[in-house]
Parts: C-alpha cells; sequence; structure tokens
C-alpha cells in the first residue's frame, strides 16, 4: 500500500513540477526528439510560465519545424533581458530557414545591437544579405528572361569554359565557409546554453 502511494505520489510531483518537465525537455532537445521536448516544455510552461520556459517552448518548437509557433514564444522570452539576444538570434534563425530575409535581418541587427561580439549572429547577418540579394537577382532575371522571350533578344552566351561566372563561385565558397564557422560556433554555444540551462543554439 505504501509502495502505491509512493508511485502515485512521484507520479503526481513530476507531472505538476516544472523544472522536472523543463529537465525531461532538455534531454529529448539533446537528444534531437524536439516533438518530446516541445510536449514537455510545453508543460513546464503551463506550470510556470517564465521567460526561459517560453525560450525553451520556442527554441524546440522552432526545431520542431512548428517555426511560426515558435517564433511567437520567443517573443515572450523576449521580456528577459538576459535572454533577449538568444530569444532574437533563434527567431532570425527560424525567419531565415523560412526564407523570410527581411525578418532575419532585422533579428540579427538587434541581436548585434545588444551583443556586438555575437560571431553566429554577424555570420547569419550576411548569410541572410547574400540569399536576399540573390533571391532579388534571381526574381530579377527572370523578369528580364521573360521580357526578352517576348521582345526575341539574342540569347547570352555562357561563359567561355561553361562554368559557372567568378562571382557565383565566390559567393558559394563564402557562404560554404560561413555555414562551416556556423556549426562550430553552435556547438561552442550549445554547450554553454547546456551549463546555462536552456536548450537550442
Amino acid at each position: 500500500m505504501i509502495a502505491l502511494l509512493l508511485a502515485i505520489a512521484v507520479k503526481w510531483f513530476t507531472e505538476t513540477n516544472s523544472h522536472a518537465a523543463s529537465a525531461r525537455g532538455a534531454r529529448a532537445y539533446d537528444k534531437q526528439q524536439y516533438g518530446d521536448a516541445v510536449k514537455s516544455f510545453q508543460r513546464a510552461n503551463e506550470l510556470a510560465p517564465t521567460p526561459r520556459n517560453a525560450f525553451n517552448l520556442g527554441t524546440s518548437q522552432i526545431a520542431a519545424g512548428q517555426r511560426e509557433q515558435g517564433s511567437a514564444t520567443l517573443s515572450a522570452a523576449m521580456k528577459d533581458p538576459s535572454l533577449r539576444s538568444d530569444a532574437l538570434f533563434n527567431r532570425g534563425n527560424s525567419a531565415l530557414a523560412s526564407k523570410a530575409f527581411d525578418q532575419a535581418i532585422a533579428d540579427y541587427i538587434e541581436t548585434l545591437k545588444l551583443r556586438p561580439n555575437h560571431a553566429a549572429a554577424k555570420r547569419n547577418l550576411e548569410i541572410a544579405l547574400a540569399r536576399k540579394s540573390a533571391s532579388q537577382t534571381s526574381t530579377t532575371g527572370n523578369q528580364q528572361n521573360k521580357a526578352g522571350k517576348n521582345q526575341q533578344q539574342q540569347k547570352p552566351t555562357p561563359s567561355a569554359n561553361g562554368q559557372k561566372p567568378q562571382g557565383q563561385l565566390d559567393l558559394e565558397a563564402l557562404l560554404r565557409s560561413v555555414q562551416q564557422q556556423e556549426q562550430e560556433e553552435l556547438r561552442r554555444m550549445k554547450a554553454k546554453a547546456n551549463a546555462e540551462g536552456r536548450v537550442g543554439w
């Protein structure tokens, strides 16, 4: 009988303890089980709606592919000045992944205003600017191609050796380099976040 009461008490305590829910969420996040992390952090946030719980929930939602929800949840985390720059950075990452370049650029700029030496935010800002520029160039090129077909203009000639233009090769090399640096920075940031009891980037 005592064992049954103890089992019920333990289950009740873990179901109603935000710290236990946060710990489960952090373990799930570390195992890249983002759906489970979202459930645990939702429970933690229901039990104790704090900016830190909102940060962890929002970051997990983004990792689970729920970018809009995660971005909205991160807004609640921004109430805590100590989390604001990281929440902006994570929201910027979500916007960048969604190709919402203007939002990503704005979030990275705000991150850099708060933390001017944030290397990953600087790199991601460069990536967002480059991708926005490439997107606009591509859109402009498509519009010009359509106009050219209507006017029966002469076809553009490919480069002499059939390779990509040098500028495009340079941009691709830069992006690859920045992505490698970003991965290294994300590993460092994750280690720091784990030490501080946060999940995410």
